[in-house]
């Protein structure tokens, strides 16, 4: 099967970082973040009737005022829990969230909610809220698309970017256990690391997809989880760190196109020159396999 895609072998190696909203990333293990606030709000309300009833009665908070709580508290990262629990209730009784009969919940009662609630479900709102904001894919785009839109197209592909980035973590015990510092002694970073990889739109830079990793997790390992989620229609772009010959094929095979900068080790045969300077190549796998499934 004759897979296409382009390979770019330039002499400097830089990155272009991956942007998004600050709080659009989903927790995983132990870190909590969550997506975009409002729109988490499709799956709250929907069973805020129980919510209600159950979480007061008991004294507990709701599982969905929860979620909201802790959504406020990444973007309001310089205010205490209070001051944020006093900006969001206002909202919530307006969406009927919330009672304002109901006291609001002291720091010690958030944190409690917050262990109870566990960070899954923020994976959750993240992998339901993600997606392309460069308007729907279809033959007319690129020419339809406006704004930061535009550079989210290239005829009839979704431009789409794999990279990743650092984010520091809350100082915590668990945070340490389960994530781990970058460097160590006098070098070692102030805060607990988690490592993350994202798929992003281009131009409008929505995330598209994620994956978290403790700090000694690479990068390729966690592209990995990434690559099976691309679509038919998408041209992913990345940096020549990412490649190999296992990745090329498992993005080939989900039949997104490619356009990826080569490391310079990779040989890359001259098949045939072209008319604008440029030639195709061919790449081989270097471990071919025989029919019995061994390396040949």
């Amino acid at each position: 099967m004759v897979r296409r895609g382009v390979l770019i072998v330039t002499p400097d190696a830089g990155t272009v970082a991956a942007r998004g909203c600050e709080c659009g990333v989903a927790g995983s293990g132990v870190a909590e973040c969550a997506g975009d606030g409002g729109a988490a709000g499709r799956g709250g309300r929907g069973d805020r009737g129980a919510g209600r009833g159950a979480g007061r009665s008991d004294g507990k908070l709701p599982p969905h005022v929860v979620a909201y709580l802790t959504m406020a508290l990444c973007l309001f990262g310089d205010d205490d829990y209070t001051e944020v629990a006093a900006k969001v209730t206002g909202s919530l009784d307006r969406w009927g969230c919330w009672d304002a009969s109901w006291t609001p919940p002291t720091s010690s009662a958030i944190t409690q909610a917050r262990k109870r609630l566990g960070p899954a479900v923020f994976r959750e709102i993240f992998e339901r809220v993600c997606g392309p904001a460069g308007a729907e894919s279809g033959p007319m785009a690129g020419m339809l698309a406006a704004g930061r839109a535009r550079g989210a197209w290239l005829r009839d592909w979704r431009l789409v970017a794999i990279d990743g980035f650092e984010a520091d973590l809350p100082d915590s015990e668990a945070n340490v256990a389960e994530f781990g510092y970058a460097g160590t002694g006098e070098g070692r970073s102030a805060f607990p690391k988690a490592r993350v990889v994202t798929l992003t739109e281009c131009g409008t830079h929505a995330f598209l997809a994620a994956e978290i990793g403790t700090y000694d997790k690479g990068e390729k390992a966690l592209a990995g989880r990434l690559y099976p989620r691309l679509h038919a229609d998408e041209l992913l772009t990345a940096d020549r760190n990412f490649y190999s010959w296992p990745t090329w094929e498992s993005t080939a095979g989900t039949g997104a196109a490619s356009l990826w900068r080569a490391p310079t080790q990779l040989e890359l045969p001259v098949v045939r020159f072209l008319a604008d300077g440029t030639y195709l190549t061919m790449l081989n796998n270097p471990k071919p396999t025989n029919a019995n499934g061994g390396t040949a």
